[in-house]
């Protein structure tokens, strides 16, 4: 069993102090590899001995035996860039290399069907149709789907916000959120720091949040009401691409099922404006 997967197994179980050590490495594992255990306790707000029986815990021999399985584990594991281009090489020493490609998308939908209930996506389904606003954000390689869900979303509600830290006023955006509001915050491994803080402060203010992540251990899902969880932190973010649209699609097709009405007075105004100034036929 690998390192991150022994914390995962062992974390429910040990002391909270020792939690918050677990979260720190499974989260900042490269930080672990490089720093003292004082630093790490003082990193997790712990005193440097609950860091070293952490690893006790694990049934290693100290602070040091972690950080050279952490050290191992950083070097047999590829950034998720190289990742992808080392799986889609394998591919290619075979036959129907594109076939192949697509047969990995499917596997990677089935195992979203197979992890995620009807009951979370029904959940998210109706708090976003009957919150008063919704905010959105994704960067990075996350923008492109965070971006398309917002633009689907507004075809069926008002006041949808895709929030561009370098473009809006986030004490502005944040004034508008309450109890009655939801955010979705897409992010996945590496995590943008810019997307947990403001689920952070969403959460601080009575905000609904949802995530679409790649884990349960995530920094977001701390701040978050319902964790939607896509693909893992083992897979090249490029791979998550196929499943996560085909979750977004999904939850786009039952806001347009089970509120029809109020999807088809919006399509109506917005086709309307289509033909009237943008296109012309």
């Amino acid at each position: 069993m690998e390192i991150l997967d022994l914390i995962k197994e062992k974390c429910s179980s040990l002391s909270k102090s020792q939690q918050k050590v677990g979260k720190y490495v499974l989260h900042f594992p490269e930080k672990v590899a490089l720093l003292p255990a004082s630093e790490v306790g003082k990193q997790t707000s712990v005193s440097e001995t609950t860091v070293i029986r952490f690893c006790y815990s694990l049934g290693l021999k100290g602070y040091a035996h972690l950080q050279s399985i952490i050290r191992e584990y950083l070097i047999q594991h590829q950034s998720s860039l190289s990742r992808y281009y080392s799986s889609k090489m394998e591919m290619a020493q075979q036959p129907h290399f594109f076939a192949k490609v697509m047969q990995k998308d499917k596997e990677n939908i089935q195992r979203v069907i197979d992890t995620i209930s009807e009951e979370e996506i029904q959940l998210a389904v109706n708090k976003i149709m009957n919150a008063k606003n919704v905010f959105l954000t994704g960067m990075r390689t996350s923008f492109a789907p965070a971006q398309w869900f917002a633009f689907t979303l507004g075809l069926v509600r008002d006041h949808v916000k895709l929030i561009q830290p370098g473009l809006d006023d986030l004490v502005t955006i944040l004034q508008n959120m309450d109890q009655e509001s939801v955010f979705i915050g897409i992010t996945f491994h590496r995590y943008v720091k810019e997307t947990v803080h403001i689920a952070e402060m969403a959460k601080k203010r009575g905000v609904f949040v949802i995530s679409l992540t790649d884990s349960a251990s995530a920094p977001v899902a701390e701040f978050s009401d319902l964790v939607l969880g896509v693909g893992s932190q083992e897979n090249s973010t490029l791979d998550v691409f196929p499943p996560l649209f085909s979750l977004l699609n999904a939850m786009m097709a039952g806001l347009y099922v089970q509120y029809s009405e109020e999807a088809g007075n919006r399509q109506e105004k917005y086709e309307q404006v289509n033909a009237d100034h943008l296109f012309y036929f």
